[in-house]
């Protein structure tokens, strides 16, 4: 019984690195949200309690999965009487872009410093403007259009945005590599490096060469998508001779520098548009499935660096936004 309890307080902690409840804040109406019933703090009393004996415990474990229950079926069914009511309104569906050879992707901000004025909002959506127009044109010959702005959503300011099919997979891929690097050095800052340094027991060679590393990691974010953005130009080259070769340095060091800043400041990028059955996967299979598991994974890295993130003292993620927050003297006007 302890192992169900155990595996719903799991749950939670994924419905809070997804932002759930913000979510179902904003959506729900006549109902509260089952993240906000007391169901974590009254298992961990629960499990706390010592002296409880087994058919105690299944009761008030009974209790509380109940309740959890109700007010998940309330808010479903709410859900589903704003879909039924919503979706006569929706004159779009997400396939018609893919049909037409573009997909939706979501680019989601959440830091105040990003969207707390209008001035930096634009210099923000303006970075990520050039960035996009300059990755199109590392991987496809043609001129890329302007990018359309579908619609900016409340809550974390999400601008979703209709892009070239094929140019929304490969991005979504290299905030896959970034997200992982990214991932692996807040598991590195939040856990692993403390335990390492203290097992050297004050050898000042053993603790520099660890900070080497640390800061080799923290670089090498920028470095995994300088080299995904370069491996892919290089790879469409062979297919696309028209490519552009020029300026190919700067232009993925400047879309590298864009995608870094957006993910270390706790922002995120989703893919909307799993495309239809004609649509290329990783693999160059024809598949929607394929596409809508690469979407899925990617939700699923950036919770994991989420509840990463949120483990790391003040002095690391101010170093992380010392790192790599793009400085006013190194925007490229344009």
């Amino acid at each position: 019984m302890k192992d169900i309890s155990l595996r719903i307080k799991s749950s939670f902690q994924n419905f809070e690195n997804n932002s759930l409840n913000n979510d179902l804040f904003y959506l729900l109406k006549d109902t509260l949200p089952f993240t906000e019933q007391e169901t974590i703090s009254e298992l961990d009393k629960l499990d706390d309690n010592s002296s409880i004996d087994a058919s105690e415990y299944y009761s008030k474990l009974y209790t509380i999965l109940n309740t959890l229950l109700e007010s998940i079926t309330e808010n479903e069914n709410e859900v589903k009487s704003l879909k039924n009511l919503l979706n006569k309104y929706s004159a779009t569906d997400s396939h018609q872009f893919a049909s037409e050879g573009n997909a939706l992707v979501s680019i989601i901000f959440k830091d105040l410093k990003s969207t707390g004025t209008l001035k930096e909002f634009t210099k923000s959506l303006n970075k990520w403007n050039r960035a996009l127009l300059l990755y199109y044109t590392l991987l496809k010959s043609d001129s890329p259009e302007e990018i359309d702005l579908i619609e900016i959503q409340n809550g974390s300011i999400d601008v979703v945005c209709n892009i070239d099919f094929d140019v929304s997979l490969d991005l979504t891929k290299v905030v896959m590599k970034g997200l992982a690097v990214y991932g692996a050095y807040l598991l590195y800052k939040s856990k692993m490096a403390k335990e390492i340094i203290a097992s050297y027991m004050g050898n000042r060679k053993l603790i520099s060469t660890e900070k080497e590393r640390e800061k080799l990691m923290l670089l090498n974010i920028y470095e995994t998508l300088r080299d995904t953005i370069s491996e892919q130009h290089k790879e469409n080259v062979k297919n696309d001779k028209g490519i552009s070769k020029e300026g190919v340095d700067k232009k993925i060091d400047e879309v590298s520098k864009v995608i870094a800043e957006h993910i270390i400041k706790g922002n995120e990028i989703k893919l909307l548009t799993y495309g239809t059955q004609d649509d290329k996967d990783l693999d160059g299979n024809n598949s929607e499935e394929n596409t809508k598991e690469l979407a899925d994974k990617l939700r699923e890295n950036t919770s994991i660096v989420r509840e990463r993130f949120n483990l790391l003292e003040a002095k690391d993620k101010q170093l992380l936004l010392e790192t790599y927050t793009i400085k006013d003297d190194d925007e490229i006007k344009g």
